[in-house]
């Protein structure tokens, strides 16, 4: 299983959309729901279906064959598709690039444990368990680095990350309609634990998220408040 994330900004929703459903047949969705609850509608006329999809909360979860797209609409913050793709690798990266093509702020597919590594964080105090995301807002830094990710011209800008020093150390890296650049660092999914080279430069740039910064903070919480307090500055 592979996880792909993309942001967009929130008045796109059409035009990711029309992307999912320009995918091939094994990752176009199918299928929909609406909410947690409610069992899944097979898409019979795709332009009804688009039409009918509005801009709000929470957003429909798409079912393809090989995939499901989980689209979150949150009031006022961008748009959120959260990917599960049971596909080989080189059809995750044929994925990454054709959504590219709908101008993502940014973008990710990695393993699910390679995500979690990177983006969450979790500690104990006595006899509770404590998780939360982090690193995740584009207002701060870029994310991490992922097995691929997508990073456009104006979030690095943005956050004055050279694409040069992402490059030197990447095994791949494919050029999308002149401003997205899609990043392989290691050979497949499952390669992350491997190579030290991407923490490493997510250390050495300070507009990359490097959640070993969040662990060493950890250490110095001693209650839950404390620990809310890092988790909320890191969000």
């Amino acid at each position: 299983m592979i996880e792909a994330g993309l942001e967009f900004a929130n008045a796109r929703l059409q035009e990711v959309l029309q992307a999912l459903f320009a995918l091939p047949a094994d990752l176009r969705p199918s299928r929909y729901s609406r909410g947690e609850d409610e069992p899944a509608t097979v898409i019979v006329e795709l332009d009804e279906f688009l039409a009918s999809t509005e801009r709000k909360a929470p957003g429909p979860l798409l079912i393809a064959p090989r995939g499901t797209y989980d689209i979150s609409i949150p009031e006022d913050k961008p748009l959120v598709c959260v990917c599960f793709l049971d596909v080989e690798p080189m059809l995750a990266k044929e994925f990454m690039l054709h959504m590219a093509t709908a101008k993502p702020r940014f973008g990710f597919a990695c393993a699910p444990e390679e995500r979690e590594h990177r983006n969450r964080i979790k500690t104990k105090q006595g006899e509770n368990l404590i998780e939360s995301w982090v690193g995740r807002d584009l207002e701060q830094y870029i994310p991490g680095l992922y097995w691929l990710t997508l990073v456009p011209e104006v979030l690095a800008k943005k956050h004055d990350v050279p694409l040069s020093a992402l490059k030197k150390i990447a095994r791949e890296h494919i050029v999308v309609e002149d401003d997205q650049h899609l990043f392989r660092f290691y050979e497949n999914p499952n390669d992350w634990k491997s190579t030290g080279d991407v923490a490493r430069l997510c250390a050495s740039l300070p507009g990359i998220f490097d959640i070993e910064q969040i662990r060493t903070q950890l250490m110095s919480a001693k209650t839950f408040l404390d620990l809310n307090a890092l988790v909320r500055r890191w969000k």
